[in-house]
């Protein structure tokens, strides 16, 4: 299982009601001052830290120097928000972190890059025809869904009906953007209400056993969609993995 340690108003802000978490296997610890996250670390050992540049407590240049010391909590992957002058990057710089991102933040950029530090599969969200059949029944059934996201592993879908439960086997077929035609099968492993559509469903898929070539073809689906949110990014800036988004 992967941990963030996050700052809890960061939560709030970047990863409350969004899609990032539904895979299950993230535990989110939160901190509200610089104090309280070095604890939580040693206690958890978290593998990624989100945290702002000036949290309260003690110092955040004190906090990373007190978790480089020590062998048993410098090996967390650290991302860092703060206000965009010249003064706090190059402060950021020093805590030995891995991602700079400033203020206002890119979600779709600041995600990306948490799962890439956590290891897992990126995703991808597009629109697709699925064709399901639940096995077992009598159930073969064409569906528009919003695929919300896709990965090598798995995918989220939204339908506005009712038409599949936690725990049943699927087989499936879809068509990626580039005209690859995927067929697998999968298992439902969670089903979602939202509470601003009420009708509506979002369904966990796990892969049970998608082939090596679509495997490849999804995975190559999700890095253009990367490359190409990289490429369009407002005034990306010249220091590695720093971004800022304006308007």
């Amino acid at each position: 299982m992967g941990k963030i340690l996050i700052a809890d108003h960061l939560k709030k802000l970047y990863l409350t009601g969004s899609s990032f978490l539904d895979r299950g296997h993230i535990k989110v610890i939160t901190a509200a001052t610089n104090d309280e996250m070095l604890k939580a670390h040693r206690e958890e050992k978290a593998d990624l830290i989100v945290t702002q540049y000036d949290m309260p407590g003690i110092k955040t240049e004190q906090l990373f120097d007190s978790i480089r010391r020590d062998k048993e909590l410098q090996g967390v992957s650290v991302i860092i928000i703060c206000r965009d002058t010249p003064d706090n990057r190059e402060r950021c710089k020093q805590c030995g972190i891995s991602a700079i991102f400033t203020i206002p933040v890119d979600t779709a950029l600041l995600h990306a890059r948490m799962q890439e530090l956590l290891n897992i599969a990126p995703r991808k969200s597009y629109r697709v025809a699925l064709t399901v059949a639940v096995e077992g029944k009598s159930k073969d059934r064409q569906f528009l869904y919003r695929t919300e996201n896709i990965s090598a592993t798995g995918m989220l879908i939204k339908a506005d009906e009712d038409a599949l439960a936690q725990g049943d086997l699927i087989s499936f077929s879809f068509y990626l953007p580039d005209g690859t035609h995927v067929e697998a099968h999968g298992e439902i492993q969670r089903v979602l209400r939202q509470a601003t559509a009420p009708d509506a469903r979002l369904y966990g898929i796990k892969f049970t056993d998608l082939g090596p070539p679509a495997r490849a073809a999804i995975e190559t689906a999700v890095k253009k969609e990367q490359q190409h949110n990289l490429l369009h990014a407002p005034h990306p800036q010249s220091e590695g993995d720093k971004f800022k988004k304006t308007g």
